[in-house]
């Protein structure tokens, strides 16, 4: 299996026009390195400006992480099947009456 099989791909719409009071939260997910990810939850706030635009601010309100991709590769045929291996459940048996049959 390729690893480039397991990229996200997100497709967004692209939007002309923007009530920008009806914004209030943004999550913010940034590539600092080919490595490292930086994902924040940020609040919008309003202030005034010299145009009819008023300028937005982000303050960060929320969780943040730092995310570290440590593995480049794919772990070999054994222990893959090994870490993906599940147990079998035993159907149930039907209970009629509260006599097992």
């Amino acid at each position: 299996m390729d690893l480039a099989y397991n990229r996200i791909c997100i497709c967004l719409q692209v939007v002309d026009n923007l009530n920008l009071t009806g914004l209030d939260r943004a999550y913010v997910c940034s590539a600092i390195s080919p490595t490292k990810v930086f994902l924040t939850h940020c609040a919008l706030k309003l202030k005034k400006s010299g145009s009819i635009v008023p300028r937005m601010e982000l303050v960060e309100v929320g969780p943040s992480m730092d995310l570290v991709i440590r593995r480049n590769r794919l772990p070999n045929d054994s222990l893959m099947k090994e870490a993906m291996r599940t147990s079998k459940d035993k159907p149930k048996k039907k209970v009629l009456n509260n006599i097992k049959v």
